[in-house]
């Protein structure tokens, strides 16, 4: 099957999210499953400073927008093991900023533009056509529609599949975009969609009203979406298309995150030979300058500090931890101001039990996977989340809200691999924490509970085989 694979940005070139790392590794794992995969993303400024080898360019063209023709060119990376085409739009991403900018309508506009353009010289050139166009989140959600209209005779049965990593990210703006992208009337959805919505040109809906299927990155995520308290004012939308909305779990690179080969942590280990788990503890605690006892059982949290992700909870129930528990608290990660202050004043105050490190190192991540007993993870909203599936490779036990993509990978009980709560509200929390710690004390039933997560298959090749069936499909709902 020939896939193309659009997103605006794949790891390791550009990153700046979730979305990366899917986009650099579920093309790959396609192309293992016997796929024809290709990839194309934006070519940005900090990729030609860092003089990341291109070929080309091999095409060049002028994309419309508004009453404007802007000027692309497609170079072809010269590096990686997945065929990757960079569109180089100067008027769009030849700047410092990845997103943010306040004219980011119009610059993936052109990026759509460019896809299309694209596709017409793939196909002219070697006779490449796409079975199925995979897009991902806003950035690249008009390709859909232009698929379905202005370009509908042009690739005929081309089937389309749009991916939403976190819906929260719309890409809504002024109705007035409509004409600067050139989609007038038939193709208008956003007046259908309620109050919050209606009268916007919204990304977003543009890709969930004109593709064959939509997915997201959890099965529990696919439904939350179509709720008013998740659906973030495209639920109506969505459930008017329930039939194509299905959710399947990302992966993780089980090579990378790999404790038996990791070079990262103190000591490898692996399901069969837990040893070195104790040694990568002990190295952890010396690091961040927590107390070095063996027998405490060490919390780790590695995550971005916004409302997202839940951790006002864990700050209301860490004096708690601290007043009538033995458990030590490291935690790495930044975002919002007030809560990186809370994190700060407990460790500051609790020095030798609580351990803070802002900003993001990705290697003591990987030390803070490998030494940690348990993974607090407590989101408001998760669409998939990668960390639990580290913590459950390295060993960690997870605790985490029953929400998204840690519904679907975290499960409490006695074939459990881990702590769940359901409301999202710091009591329970603490009662999944003591839960844990209680169970942290029976040393036998803990390393069972440890080993059943280590044994699980999150790899992208187990995604990739879903995605296979899920493009199959597509195809035979195209246009439907």
């Amino acid at each position: 099957m020939k896939i193309l694979f659009v997103a605006a940005e794949v790891d390791p070139w550009v990153k700046t999210g979730g979305l990366a790392d899917v986009a650099g590794a579920l093309p790959a794992a396609l192309c293992v499953a016997g796929h024809d995969v290709r990839v194309v993303m934006p070519r940005y400024r900090v990729m030609r400073e860092r003089d990341v080898p291109v070929e080309g360019p091999v095409a060049a063209t002028f994309l419309p927008v508004g009453e404007w023709a802007e000027e692309m060119r497609v170079w072809r990376l010269a590096v990686g093991t997945t065929p990757t085409w960079l569109l180089d739009i100067p008027a769009a991403f030849e700047r410092a900023a990845i997103y943010g900018e306040k004219d980011d309508h119009r610059r993936f506009i052109l990026f759509a533009r460019g896809v299309l353009a694209f596709m017409q010289h793939q196909r002219e050139v070697d006779g490449w056509l796409p079975d199925v166009v995979h897009t991902h989140d806003w950035h690249a959600a008009l390709v859909p529609n232009y698929l379905r209209t202005y370009y509908a005779y042009t690739f005929g049965q081309v089937a389309s599949v749009f991916t939403i990593h976190n819906l929260a990210y719309q890409g809504a703006c002024s109705p007035a975009v409509m004409a600067l992208a050139g989609l007038a009337d038939p193709g208008h959805v956003e007046n259908t969609m309620g109050p919050r919505i209606a009268g916007s040109f919204n990304f977003m809906a543009r890709g969930i009203r004109f593709s064959d299927v939509i997915t997201t990155v959890s099965p529990t995520y696919a439904r939350e979406i179509m709720t008013h308290d998740y659906g973030e004012g495209l639920d109506g939308l969505l459930r008017a298309r329930a039939d194509r909305v299905m959710g399947v779990l990302n992966g993780i690179d089980t090579a990378l995150y790999d404790p038996a080969t990791d070079a990262n942590i103190a000591e490898p280990f692996s399901a069969t030979d837990m040893a070195g788990k104790a040694v990568c503890k002990a190295a952890l605690q010396r690091e961040v300058g927590l107390v070095v006892e063996p027998e405490r059982p060490l919390l780790g949290v590695v995550s971005r500090l916004v409302e997202q992700k839940g951790f006002e909870l864990l700050d209301a129930v860490l004096p708690w931890i601290l007043r009538h528990t033995n458990a030590q608290l490291v935690l790495l990660g930044s975002g919002q101001a007030s809560l990186e202050r809370a994190f700060r004043s407990h460790a500051a105050a609790n020095r030798g039990s609580v351990a803070v490190r802002t900003g993001f190192d990705a290697a003591l991540a990987q030390r803070i996977y490998a030494g940690s007993d348990a993974f607090v993870m407590p989101s408001r909203f998760e669409p998939c989340g990668l960390g639990q599936m580290i913590a459950l490779r390295y060993g960690a036990v997870p605790i985490v809200r029953a929400t998204g993509g840690l519904a679907d990978t975290v499960q409490e009980g006695f074939e459990g691999n881990g702590f769940v709560f359901h409301p999202f509200d710091a009591q329970h929390l603490a009662d999944a924490i003591r839960r844990a710690l209680v169970t942290y004390q029976d040393t036998k039933g803990w390393a069972m509970l440890r080993a059943r997560g280590m044994a699980e298959d999150n790899s992208w090749g187990h995604a990739a085989a879903q995605y296979g069936r899920l493009y199959a499909h597509a195809m035979r709902l195209v246009g439907g």
